[in-house]
């Protein structure tokens, strides 16, 4: 087949036209790879074979300006390339050279996600280290930059915030009850659990006798509508006791 044109579609990419009537796109790199400026003509394996080649650079810079958009792990680009319709050797091909050319770091991406998560979220480590791990980052990336920026201190600094804002929407329980879900709570969160236990039983909790004698009375007050004698005395009974608080007073 002979080669009647070359046009510069956009920036990179030239549109071969041939004497069948037919044009393909080819990027700037298979064109120079090829010279295919300098040919008269292409036969039919080698276009598919060109072609084939090509696809792999289409897949590349598909990657390429996802990465450009917002930084991903060699996982997340693999799964965006693979709903793309693009196959396992063009996502190779693809990833291959990204990582060479230094665009697609699991460890850079490691440390910027772990400093973004400590300066905007109440997550502990374990918590950034599950969500890194499900991005496909492995542990030799990010376990070091994690013990190093989140050390102890931060931690305690990040559970002091925590406490200090469910103690504010947990005012009406027990110690003991307001206790266990701070200790669920900040275990959900991912903090260390010796860390956590060090800060509870050292914290100065509210004391459940003034905290128990406002339940009541204000139980008392919305319950005693209802019920009376020795009803109303259970419901009291039960309220306090899924407050937290064994004892109760009404005086």
């Amino acid at each position: 087949m002979k080669i009647i044109r070359f046009v510069k579609k956009k920036p990179g990419i030239y549109t071969i036209y041939l004497d069948n009537n037919s044009s393909y796109d080819f990027y700037e790199e298979i064109i120079l790879k090829e010279e295919l400026l300098l040919q008269k003509s292409i036969e039919k394996e080698e276009l598919a074979r060109l072609l084939k080649e090509n696809k792999n650079w289409e897949c590349y810079y598909q990657a390429l300006n996802y990465l450009k958009k917002v930084l991903k792990t060699k996982k997340e680009l693999s799964q965006y390339l693979t709903k793309k319709q693009y196959n396992n050797k063009q996502i190779e091909f693809a990833l291959k050279k990204l990582i060479d050319q230094k665009y697609l770091d699991d460890k850079i991406y490691a440390r910027s996600f772990i400093n973004n998560r400590i300066m905007t979220t109440t997550k502990g480590p374990k918590r950034i280290a599950q969500e890194l791990e499900q991005k496909g980052v492995s542990p030799t990336y990010y376990l070091d930059i994690l013990n190093s920026e989140y050390n102890e201190e931060k931690e305690i600094e990040k559970i002091t915030k925590i406490v200090s804002k469910k103690i504010i929407s947990n005012h009406n329980k027990s110690s003991k009850i307001l206790k266990q879900k701070l200790e669920q709570e900040l275990l959900i969160q991912g903090f260390n659990p010796q860390i956590i236990k060090k800060y509870l039983n050292s914290y100065e909790f509210p004391t459940d006798k003034s905290i128990a004698k406002k339940e009541y009375q204000k139980y008392y007050q919305k319950l005693s509508r209802k019920y009376q004698g020795n009803e109303l005395e259970y419901k009291l009974k039960q309220k306090m006791f899924n407050l937290g608080f064994t004892d109760y007073y009404d005086e």
